[in-house]
């Protein structure tokens, strides 16, 4: 595991209506972490489901402040842009390195499935919502049930998203969490909607929820 920050590595800005979770700030150091030790330097890279961007712009963070080598366009796509724009733009002037083009994409994730992403980013990292509509109680809020249940769009097609848009070569890191007391796992459910050309692994916990790796082949 990570030598993850017990903390937060900023004060971020976020909806008052519902605050992300240590998990992503986890999941940033992580990849890092796997990215250093392995030399390796991304050039496109995507924050899938991104909310106000902390995975991405933590995950930037920590190149700019103990490598210096940071990627030269980093994306962050998000459905309730008009919730989590501004609290991005806010977020964003943490990371000042002019070097990297940071662009908020006010967008459901199915457009990743479109021509126009095909190949597009050497890495996805994405905290998802772990809830089909039929697990659990909805909330009164629409903005607190899109972050917690796939309404939008599915699971499946989040896959597809990531397999698409990922270049040869590529890597994505999800979180998931199981949800064997429901009938089914996270993990076997992203191997039925990945093609052959990608592989799957269960790389470690984050507070209880599995971190997977996918990587397309070469």
């Amino acid at each position: 595991m990570s030598s993850v920050n017990p903390h937060y590595t900023f004060e971020y800005s976020q909806p008052e209506e519902y605050h992300f979770s240590h998990d992503s700030v986890f999941l940033a150091r992580q990849v890092y972490e796997i990215y250093r030790d392995e030399g390796l330097a991304p050039a496109t890279c995507l924050d899938l489901c991104a909310g106000c961007g902390i995975i991405g712009l933590d995950f930037l963070f920590h190149n700019q402040k103990e490598r210096g080598v940071v990627p030269r366009a980093f994306d962050f796509l998000e459905v309730q842009s008009e919730i989590y724009q501004d609290h991005f733009s806010k977020n964003s002037k943490h990371v000042t390195d002019s070097k990297t083009n940071l662009n908020f994409v006010g967008e459901n994730y199915d457009v990743l499935q479109a021509e126009k992403y095909k190949n597009q980013y050497d890495l996805i990292l994405c905290n998802p919502p772990y809830f089909h509509r039929d697990q659990g109680t909805l909330s009164p809020s629409d903005f607190k049930n899109r972050c917690r249940f796939f309404i939008d769009s599915d699971f499946a097609n989040l896959m597809r998203g990531i397999e698409n848009s990922l270049r040869p070569g590529g890597r994505a890191y999800v979180l998931l969490r199981e949800q064997r007391q429901h009938g089914w796992s996270a993990f076997h459910l992203a191997g039925q909607h990945l093609s052959s050309v990608m592989s799957l692994e269960i790389l470690g916990d984050i507070r209880g929820t599995s971190l997977l790796e996918i990587r397309k082949a070469n």
